[in-house]
């Protein structure tokens, strides 16, 4: 028996375990049965792949509204407060003090957009803002006092909406579907983030160029 596909099949595993150090053997095999190149579903036509890619997208939007109805329902207890100012609330507490505009990039918003969310977060009295020493130019903003407050209180009463929409999930399913797309995530936010002003279509055609 040739040791190729057990070399490739530990080197599989030391990158899965390099990047999931908790992940137990099961969830790896789930892993690379469904991300291993060769397999029937890699065999589709174009015309089914991009069936398959429509389908899974429209699913996780379809999940994700549901999540914000969820989560706007729960956020009637605390008034003044809007949902997205939970994501920038939560990215500016992660980062501990940011620029305004690697804030806004990093929950993925329009800078104008995301501005005037932050500019309404302080005007509430929830982020601090002062110059940048090293730019005059920009902005740092941290979470006030009140801000780490509301933002603990948001993170208990938001993960009842989470738990609502996934809690009929077995844990192993959970841990896998989390193993899976944590890639794609990953690496989309740093294609988007070195790639901020280039046309899709150009990244589209670069992406096909790697893959050949």
């Amino acid at each position: 028996m040739s040791m190729k596909p057990v070399v490739e099949l530990i080197t599989a595993w030391a990158d899965y375990e390099s990047k999931n150090p908790a992940a137990s053997v099961a969830e790896f095999c789930s892993h690379y049965l469904l991300n291993s190149k060769g397999l029937p579903e890699d065999n589709l036509d174009g015309t089914a792949n991009a069936g398959s890619d429509a389908q899974l997208a429209g699913l996780i939007n379809q999940l994700n509204a549901i999540h914000v109805i969820y989560a706007k329902a729960l956020l009637k207890e605390v008034p003044g407060i809007e949902l997205e100012w939970f994501y920038f609330m939560k990215e500016i507490d992660q980062q501990k003090e940011a620029r305004k505009s690697d804030v806004v990039s990093a929950v993925f918003f329009e800078q104008s957009t995301g501005i005037d969310i932050i500019n309404r977060i302080k005007k509430a009295g929830l982020i601090l803002e002062r110059n940048d020493p090293m730019d005059k130019r920009a902005r740092l903003v941290k979470l006030s006092p009140q801000g780490e407050k509301i933002l603990l209180s948001l993170h208990d009463l938001l993960s009842k909406a989470d738990h609502m929409l996934y809690q009929d999930l077995a844990g192993s399913n959970k841990k896998m579907l989390i193993n899976i797309l944590s890639d794609t995530g990953k690496k989309h936010n740093t294609l988007i983030s070195e790639n901020r002003h280039k046309h899709l279509e150009e990244l589209i055609t670069e992406h096909q160029q790697e893959k050949k």
